[in-house]
């Protein structure tokens, strides 16, 4: 008998019938072109149809040239490209699956160089200028026969994509988009029939899906998203979206409603709605409950970093949504309801809340969307399948971090004969030393899931083996090598003179090689601008020690993704870590570190200083490489991840899956 019983039983929303409880939200993905679906977005989303999801929301598709995009955001009013919509419909339902289309108007959150029109919005309220998107256009406040015009278009929209086969659309009501800023205080200061009470604020959202559903008949589903908390000081929060909701309901306009959070045109608001593994998983559950418990009936979706499919299975059984959205565990694995249904849910490739290939590519900086621990996502129409090899081999892996664990999976996979070799005890690589940081622990799930792997696909693990060229098994045919990379510590004047504080990596921090006592000063020299850096000041300040953060970048963490850095320098700030950015050191003169300001002349002296701790790039691990490749001992042979050069997860983890393809 299955344990997901709740999960995987069906759900039917207005006239439509779904298998199971599982669905994937509307999520940017970066993978269309010409502001239309193509192949590839339709490989990526019939993937997850294939894998058993229950319904797909597609990505949000702009109702209006006021709300136009760029080149990857979908036109919804287009009619030329209802078959290109009808295409991914047509993927999707191939296996089982059903698809909504998500009807969106960013209002003020549009950018004029997209549309070459002013921006639309309630009141002519600008964004404040530190904001995710950049831009901070004065909008124009929308007539009433603009309004007009804009739920005709929506109408219109939603017409389209019943014609293009979509099952229903979901009505974008949330995240400091349109809709939501008629509801907002935030940004809703007219003196019409559209602003001032709550009523007033919400007679545009209820007016669109009036639109819609007059348009469309009632055999079509309709839905809407909110943010039930705009977290954000003055915004939306559930004591008024509990009423928006009840009245969204009584309308009978609507068949269901997705229950989210947060404005995307706030820094701190925007990382908790995608949020990383900082936050709790299942953090903003609460707010679906809430509007559950408070309607009728209809049902309720909720969303947000819910990636174990046991914690899924207990928010349907507990009554506190209807449809859980597992978006990012879907781009980790696409196979979660086949697996669950297998019986099979310990082969879940975890969602690890990294943020890297999801929405730290495709959201901030509109790059095709991928995944950390999962490189076919996004890939899924040029990579296809894992096929077997037509010709099995004798491989050897050499490092057991998550490049290599990934390599011998992969290898393993295609019927080659695999030997992994790790000189450590443990496998897993740098990710054990990373996990030491703090809210870093869940990427240890994604190194114990590839253990597990290659040790069920019959690898031959060797554990404390330092490989040469004179130790390669006989009869090898190919060599992976991922050595990973090692910390260096750059030179400072004056660093070696005696009386100058002692130095270490973060590497020496994180692994307990150097201890942290509370009270100690700490310099740490950060030249790379990454997590190990800004991790390392956080485990430091929770010992209780005195941090000064040097950089000579502009801010905190510049080399990471937005949703990324924003809640670690959010974490810093309240523990008391002193931030120098547009720094470098010049000297050291004694225990006094003196710095220097990047745009010229000497900034200042930190004194008495205990303790520095450098954050540099890392330096490649090649040796072996490089004497394997000298001696030709092999045929086939090759560097991945780190031993290549010295990156992130994400690129080691591709790297060996795309390697171990080619053997």
């Amino acid at each position: 008998m299955s344990d997901f019983l709740n999960l995987l039983s069906p759900l039917r929303i207005g006239n439509v019938a779904i298998r199971n409880r599982i669905a994937t939200s509307a999520h940017s993905s970066a993978l269309a072109t010409e502001r239309k679906p193509n192949r590839r977005l339709a490989a990526y989303h019939e993937a997850r149809a294939k894998g058993g999801v229950g319904l797909i929301i597609l990505e949000a598709s702009r109702v209006h040239p006021t709300g136009r995009g760029g080149p990857i955001a979908l036109e919804a009013w287009q009619e030329e490209n209802i078959p290109h919509f009808r295409m991914i419909a047509d993927a999707v339902h191939e296996h089982g699956a059903k698809i909504f289309a998500q009807l969106h108007h960013p209002g003020r959150n549009a950018n004029s160089q997209d549309t070459l029109l002013p921006v639309w919005a309630p009141s002519g309220t600008p964004i404040p200028f530190a904001n995710p998107s950049g831009s901070n256009e004065l909008p124009h406040e929308m007539t009433q026969q603009e309004i007009v015009e804009l739920l005709q278009w929506w109408a219109r929209c939603a017409v389209n994509m019943k014609a293009a086969g979509m099952d229903g659309v979901e009505i974008h009501g949330a995240h400091g988009f349109l809709i939501c800023q008629f509801l907002s205080k935030v940004t809703n200061h007219r003196g019409d029939e559209y602003g001032g009470s709550l009523r007033n604020r919400a007679r545009f959202g209820l007016e669109v899906a009036r639109a819609v559903r007059q348009a469309v008949g009632k055999d079509f589903v309709v839905g809407m998203r909110l943010s039930a908390d705009e977290l954000i000081p003055g915004g939306l929060n559930p004591d008024e979206m509990v009423p928006v909701a009840q009245w969204m309901e009584a309308s009978g306009d609507l068949d269901f409603l997705h229950i989210s959070h947060s404005v995307e045109y706030a820094a701190l608001s925007l990382s908790q709605q995608v949020a990383d593994m900082s936050w709790p998983q299942g953090a903003f559950v609460y707010l679906a409950e809430a509007v559950k418990k408070a309607t009728k009936g209809i049902p309720i979706f909720t969303v947000c970093r819910i990636v174990d499919p046991v914690m899924a299975e207990r928010i349907i059984a507990d009554g506190q949504a209807d449809m859980v959205c597992m978006t990012r565990a879907h781009l980790a694995d696409a196979e979660i309801g086949r697996k669950l249904m297998a019986g099979r849910p310990a082969d879940i490739r975890p969602c690890i809340g990294c943020n890297q290939g999801c929405c730290g590519r495709a959201l901030i900086v509109g790059k095709p969307i991928g995944c950390a621990v999962n490189p076919e996502a996004g890939r899924e129409e040029e990579l296809g399948d894992i096929v077997p090899a037509p010709k099995k081999k004798n491989v050897v892996v050499v490092g057991g971090g998550p490049a290599g664990m990934e390599a011998a999976r992969v290898a393993a996979l295609r019927g080659h004969r695999v030997t992994l070799f790790e000189s450590g005890e443990r496998l897993g690589g740098q990710i054990n030393t990373l996990v030491r940081a703090p809210h870093r622990q869940e990427f240890g799930n994604a190194t114990q899931w590839l253990e597990r792997q290659v040790r069920q696909l019959g690898v031959d693990v060797r554990l404390n083996v330092k490989v040469t060229q004179d130790i390669l098994p006989k009869g090898t045919d190919a060599v992976i090598v991922a050595t990973g990379s090692g910390p260096q510590m750059p030179e400072v004047a004056g660093s070696r003179e005696s009386g100058a504080p002692p130095r270490a990596t973060v590497y020496d921090v994180l692994e307990g090689r150097v201890k942290i006592a509370r009270g100690q000063r700490i310099v740490l020299l950060d030249d790379e601008g990454n997590y190990r850096a800004g991790g390392t000041a956080e485990f430091m300040a929770d010992l209780g020690a005195e941090v000064h953060h040097v950089t000579g970048a502009s801010a905190i963490g510049k080399a990471l993704h937005l949703v990324i850095q924003t809640p670690l320098v959010f974490r810093l700030r309240q523990k008391g870590v002193q931030f120098l950015t547009d720094r470098e050191v010049d000297r050291i003169n004694g225990r006094a570190v003196v710095l220097k300001h990047v745009y010229g002349g000497e900034a200042e002296t930190i004194e008495a200083v205990d303790l520095i701790v450098t954050a540099s790039w890392n330096r490649p691990v090649d040796e072996l490489y490089d004497a394997l490749k000298a001696s030709g001992a092999t045929k086939e042979l090759f560097a991945v991840g780190d031993c290549m050069a010295a990156r992130s997860c994400l690129e080691a983890i591709r790297e060996g899956n795309m390697t171990a393809r080619v053997l």
